[in-house]
Order: C-alpha cells, then sequence, then structure tokens
C-alpha cells in the first residue's frame, strides 16, 4: 500500500482496482445461488474495479459517467436474457449493491489521492483507521465486558472501542507530526486533526459492523479465506471501506 502511494496514480489506482476486485468476489460468493463466475458475478466485479480505480485516473467527466451507467445497464439486460436459468432479481441485486458497497466507497480513497497533500491524506487515514482497529481488538479481548452489538457480532465491546478511540487519537498526533517532520507540512491542525481521528474511529467501527451484518445475513463467520486465520479481504478492509468517505468529505470541509 505505502509503495503504490509512493510510485504514484497508477500504482494507487491497480491497488484500489484489486481490493476492489477481491472484496467483490468474497461478497458475490456470499450470494445463495450466485456461482463463481455467473455473469453477475463478473459484471458486478469489473464494476467494482472501475468505481474504485476511476478517480485516481485521469477521465473525464462524460467518461465517467459512463463508467457509472453501462454496468448498470448491462447487468439489467443479462437478467433479461438469464430469465430462464433461474436468475433472480434479488441476485442482481446482492452482486450490483456489493459491487457499489466496495467499489464507490472504496473510490473515494482515490478522491482524497488527488486532493492537495492527499498521499499524506490517505497514509494518515490508512494508519489511523489501523490504530483503531488494532487497538480495539486487543483491548477488547483483555477489558471486554459489555457487547456493544451483540446480535452482529459477539466480540465487539465498548470497552474495545474506547481504546481504539483513545489511541486513534494518540496515533492521530503522532502521525501528523511525522508527516510534518519528513513531508514538510499536513494540511490539517491539531483540532482538526482530533475531529478527524474521533470520526475515523466511528466510521471504522460502522463499517467493521456492517460486514457483520453482511456475514450473519449469509450465515458465515468469515467473508473469504485467503488470509488464512484472518478471515478474505473484505474482513480486512471493511473499515477502511467507511474511513475513506469520511475523510474525504471531512478534508474537502477543512480545507474548502
Amino acid at each position: 500500500m505505502v509503495l503504490c502511494l509512493i510510485l504514484g496514480p497508477y500504482p494507487f489506482a491497480v491497488f484500489l482496482g484489486v481490493v476492489a476486485a477481491a472484496c467483490t468476489y468474497e461478497l458475490c460468493r456470499l450470494s445463495p445461488g450466485l456461482s463463481r463466475w455467473d455473469p453477475f458475478a463478473v459484471v458486478a466485479l469489473a464494476w467494482a474495479v472501475l468505481l474504485a480505480s476511476m478517480r485516481v485516473l485521469p477521465l473525464t467527466a462524460a467518461t465517467q459517467s459512463v463508467v457509472v451507467t453501462v454496468p448498470v445497464l448491462v447487468s439489467l439486460i443479462l437478467l433479461l436474457r438469464a430469465s430462464g436459468q433461474r436468475r433472480t432479481f434479488g441476485q442482481w441485486s446482492w452482486a450490483m449493491g456489493g459491487a457499489l458497497y466496495v467499489g464507490w466507497l472504496l473510490g473515494l480513497w482515490g478522491g482524497l489521492y488527488v486532493l492537495p497533500a492527499g498521499r499524506n491524506l490517505v497514509l494518515f487515514g490508512m494508519l489511523t483507521t489501523f490504530f483503531y482497529d488494532t487497538f480495539a481488538f486487543f483491548v477488547g479481548r483483555a477489558l471486554g465486558r459489555h457487547k456493544l452489538a451483540l446480535h452482529l457480532s459477539a466480540g465487539k465491546t465498548w470497552e474495545g472501542a474506547a481504546g481504539g478511540v483513545v489511541m486513534a487519537l494518540v496515533g492521530s498526533l503522532l502521525i501528523r507530526a511525522a508527516l510534518i517532520r519528513f513531508a514538510g507540512a499536513f494540511p490539517f491542525s491539531v483540532v482538526a486533526t482530533l475531529v478527524a481521528a474521533v470520526f475515523i474511529a466511528i466510521a471504522a467501527q460502522t463499517g467493521d459492523l456492517v460486514e457483520s451484518a453482511l456475514k450473519r445475513s449469509a450465515g458465515v463467520k468469515d467473508a473469504g479465506g485467503i488470509l488464512p486465520g484472518h478471515g478474505g479481504m473484505l474482513d480486512r478492509f471493511d473499515s477502511l471501506l467507511f474511513t475513506g468517505p469520511m475523510l474525504y468529505y471531512f478534508s474537502l470541509w477543512v480545507t474548502a
């Protein structure tokens, strides 16, 4: 990830596209009745890749409109042609909704990247998310007593969330100081940095719970098995799907 940030927009676009493809593939596999290479799944995967990477690439507004619109129309045509093959509107909704969920939200990291000081903001957002997720997990394991959302995830606790928020605040200040030291500047004041850290923590926890709800509806523990012992790509990037959009719009507001 860091290497892709350093190398420039095209490697970062590839990084976003690969993550989007893997996460959408896992989501489609969670849907009952969708085979591995079902046409719905193929279109959804391609759409997610385009949505995730298009903001980083030098595409015109007209081209971006085509990227957003055409795959939906193609998928609906496939639904009509596949009516005799027992494909349902529910399967279409799961596949295309999954592509939108992954691709559009992940793509806002690309929108953040192309802002002034975008590379620093992306690094700040991803590392602060990592601080929150890591310490929420360990504090929750060590001290967790009160369940945060038992109907969605038995492992999430209020104590873990509180520990994650504290470390997100501390980590955000450390990251800000390091970026000022080595990159020369950072677009947020200390107060704005702390506010952003709180929002990142809330967004990270929300993204985690949303993915838990998706897995609960599919009746599975992990979205995939690509990372042995850690689940799938979606299990690793669920928080980032929410923290990227939050930081993108927060950055637009702060720097306006």
